[in-house]
């Protein structure tokens, strides 16, 4: 759990803990990250108004690069802090004050979720396939996904080296994008779009996100 308000963050741990659950807890995104490059969690609980960082980050890094699932609790109740919330991949959004009882409730829930999809889930390992000519990414399990011209290009940019990050600045250069923020918007809106694309098809996405420094595709690929 992210929250930097210490009292608030105390009384959630105290409880979740007594009702079963284990808990830890950081006050900032810094804190976030290095806990979980030491540790693997099952949910994250994420505070959007942190001191050092948007919490929405997180949120995001979350969906991108690990398989765990996400609630949001936050001061924040307006419908676009919602929506935005949900398409950085929360699995649900909570508007402080929230009573714990509710809170444990939906972790029991999400937990059950995450661990049913851990059991059905297909590997994103095996040879993943671009096809030119149809403009389409065929999984492993041959499922065909139709692709936009970005979105190939995108694709392209990450089989040139699978498995290894391509840095954000060389990926907007060759998509001809310009390095200014509303490109930066039209990449992440892409990528994101493009996710929920193989998540709906194939159950997770190869598409990694290096917080900071670019795009990855975890899985051997190849184009024709």
């Amino acid at each position: 759990m992210a929250e930097d308000d210490q009292t608030l963050r105390e009384s959630i741990a105290e409880y979740l803990t007594c009702v079963g659950f284990d808990v830890t807890a950081v006050a900032s995104g810094i804190q976030f990250y290095h806990t979980l490059a030491a540790q693997s969690f099952t949910v994250a609980i994420i505070d959007l108004g942190l001191p050092d960082m948007d919490g929405m980050q997180l949120v995001d890094y979350i969906h991108c690069n690990t398989t765990m699932g996400c609630i949001i609790l936050t001061a924040r109740d307006s419908v676009e802090d919602r929506v935005s919330g949900y398409d950085s991949g929360a699995d649900l959004y909570m508007v402080k004050p929230a009573d714990c009882r509710e809170l444990a409730s939906a972790l029991s829930r999400i937990l059950q979720r995450t661990s049913a999809a851990g059991q059905l889930q297909p590997s994103s390992f095996g040879q993943w396939r671009i096809n030119r000519q149809s403009a389409t990414l065929v999984t492993p399990s041959a499922a065909i996904i139709t692709l936009t011209s970005r979105e190939m290009d995108f694709l392209i940019c990450l089989a040139a080296s699978p498995e290894e990050t391509i840095v954000r600045d060389k990926i907007l250069n060759e998509m001809g994008y310009s390095d200014d923020e509303f490109s930066n918007r039209a990449l992440e809106s892409l990528i994101r779009r493009l996710r929920r694309k193989i998540e709906t098809v194939f159950g997770t996405s190869p598409i990694l996100t290096r917080h900071r420094v670019g795009y990855s595709f975890s899985a051997p690929i190849i184009l024709n």
